[in-house]
């Protein structure tokens, strides 16, 4: 009857939940966490999955996107500033709660462990996408998506933004989760310092929604009413991993470069 967090594997995501836990006063009761899926990274397997994604036709342009990519460490480094966290102060090496790691947040095993718990509020940061009844488990369930909404749903959302450019819509939103992804009713948007330049930008960003969450999720807790407001899905891009491809991340880090070297993204 406490705060359970569902999450993946990352430093950041270790120290908020550390965190949370110490301003909740240790009311964590659980941390679940979905292992990322083992990946084949041999030449054919990755072939397969572009294949998947895109089709024979485009395949060798793909290809070619995917060389350059490879060839281009700055270009590949760039699309790292979307996760771009200020290095933890904390010294714990692990979490403080009690951790669950899972292959699936989905599972049955994960639904029977929360309906034991019977959390008044689960904390979302990453991860798939959890169904409805897991999510119906928990008195209120808020989740933090990187990205501005009601403009920019599901995956890459700040990346699209980049490409589209529109520095107007990059952003990170707290959100009460439900069925539909990154649908539910906006408690806090927050939007960046778009005098930084990008690296700066997204570190900053990523930092701000951190603790923005973690006094969200301590103050819902607490029982405390926070405003919130609907979304218009009507205005929703709603993405998905399979449009990240290698041309997709090249256009990406070639907007990103000049991003920098000109000072705006336009």
């Amino acid at each position: 009857m406490g705060i359970v967090i569902i999450t993946i594997p990352g430093e950041a995501k270790r120290t908020f939940a550390n965190s949370l836990h110490k301003k909740s006063g240790g009311k964590v009761d659980l941390v679940i966490i979905q292992k990322p899926k083992p990946r084949n990274h041999s030449i054919i397997s990755n072939l397969k999955r572009l294949y998947n994604s895109v089709g024979l036709k485009a395949l060798p342009i793909e290809i070619w996107y995917a060389i350059l990519l490879r060839l281009n460490s700055s270009a590949k480094n760039t699309l790292e500033y979307f996760r771009e966290h200020s290095l933890s102060d904390s010294s714990e090496s692990g979490y403080l709660p009690k951790t669950m790691e899972v292959t699936s947040i989905n599972d049955n095993d994960v639904f029977e462990t929360l309906t034991k718990l019977s959390p008044d509020l689960m904390v979302i940061w990453g991860g798939t996408i959890i169904k409805p009844h897991i999510i119906k488990v928990a008195k209120k369930a808020i989740n933090l998506h990187m990205g501005f909404c009601p403009y920019y749903l599901g995956a890459i959302a700040n990346q699209h933004a980049v490409i589209n450019r529109e520095p107007w819509r990059i952003g990170a939103t707290i959100h009460y989760a439900e069925a539909k992804v990154d649908t539910g009713d906006i408690i806090e948007i927050i939007t960046p310092n778009l005098s930084k330049p990008p690296q700066e930008l997204f570190k900053d960003l990523n930092d701000r929604a951190k603790r923005k969450y973690l006094k969200v999720a301590k103050r819902l807790y607490e029982g405390q009413i926070l405003s919130k407001r609907p979304q218009k899905t009507k205005e929703s891009q709603k993405l998905t991993l399979k449009e990240w491809t290698p041309r997709m991340r090249y256009r990406l880090a070639k907007q990103m470069i000049k991003w920098e070297r000109t000072g705006k993204l336009a």
